[in-house]
């Protein structure tokens, strides 16, 4: 991993709560020590816009208090050092816990190939698995998935029900903290509708007795999945941006320490347990019995 995408899984976590602004100066240091203050603010100043040296200064101090920078001396040699061996600690650790990479977005082509790479394998050994409340990307898919069917890899999608609480709850975070001013007219229930619409098309033109399940859920799910085979991409669910819009953790499912990738299929079974069946047969009125599948 390098060291720009390590500051930037820093950044976005949730634990150190930093703020668009922070986020811009804490990736701009640099990972040699010995960067100086007014070398970091001008590499700011490059990269994104002129600042006062108060301002940035005071961007700088929220920044140490939140990694809990104290004490007399310089503080920045001494967040440099503490990132340092944050990143030497995960070098180590990340490959035993199966993390290869992390991906600044959802990276299209890189699970294109792992999905290639199943359907040349083929059998029932292989699986592919997504979770999403929708996914905007599994149009692309539409031809690996037909591949992957008429190889035989076991295929289950996971969707919320377009007309559950979670899918109009998520929904609005997207429109209310919205990154991205095409979301404004973002509808979840038309979205998970159109996924149905390219299963029901997967349907028509694989094999009748091809092994996809498709389940709808009702729930919250903390995290959207994409699995080809043994390699899994995981994105959170974030207010304001689509989960294939934030960073992915890449994961080897062989890894030799299973506790971040068994948590993972194991929240991915759980939530396909409490999904129910759904089945957008081409040719026939499924839309209707979508909409009362929670109902009934």
């Amino acid at each position: 991993m390098s060291w720009t995408t390590f500051l930037q899984s820093i950044a976005q976590s949730h634990q150190q709560g930093l703020t668009p602004h922070e986020m811009e100066v804490f990736l701009c240091l640099r990972e040699e020590p010995g960067q100086t203050k007014q070398e970091l603010l001008e590499v700011y100043q490059t990269l994104h816009s002129p600042i006062e040296e108060e301002a940035f200064t005071q961007r700088l101090r929220t920044i140490y208090r939140k990694f809990s920078i104290h004490g007399k001396g310089y503080k920045l040699p001494q967040l440099h050092r503490h990132l340092s061996d944050r990143y030497q600690q995960s070098e180590r650790d990340y490959p035993r816990f199966g993390l290869n990479r992390i991906h600044a977005t959802f990276p299209t082509e890189a699970y294109a190939e792992a999905l290639h790479r199943l359907i040349q394998e083929g059998g029932s050994e292989g699986e592919v698995a997504i979770l999403q409340t929708f996914a905007p990307n599994l149009d692309h898919y539409r031809q690996h998935l037909i591949a992957c069917l008429e190889r035989g890899v076991r295929v289950r999608i996971l969707l919320a029900w377009p007309y559950s609480l979670a899918a109009g709850l998520r929904g609005e975070v997207l429109k209310r903290y919205a990154s991205n001013p095409a979301q404004d007219d973002l509808d979840v229930q038309s979205c998970v509708i159109a996924n149905l619409e390219t299963l029901e098309e997967v349907l028509r033109r694989s094999p009748a007795d091809g092994p996809l399940s498709i389940r709808l859920y009702d729930t919250l799910p903390s995290l959207s999945m994409y699995r080809a085979g043994d390699l899994l991409f995981a994105a959170p669910f974030l207010h304001g941006s689509l989960a294939i819009h934030t960073f992915q953790m890449e994961l080897d499912l062989q890894a030799s320490d299973p506790l971040l990738t068994g948590t993972l299929l194991k929240d991915f079974e759980l939530m396909w347990t409490v999904a129910r069946p759904f089945t957008p047969s081409p040719d026939q009125a499924w839309r209707n019995a979508l909409r009362i599948l929670f109902t009934v």
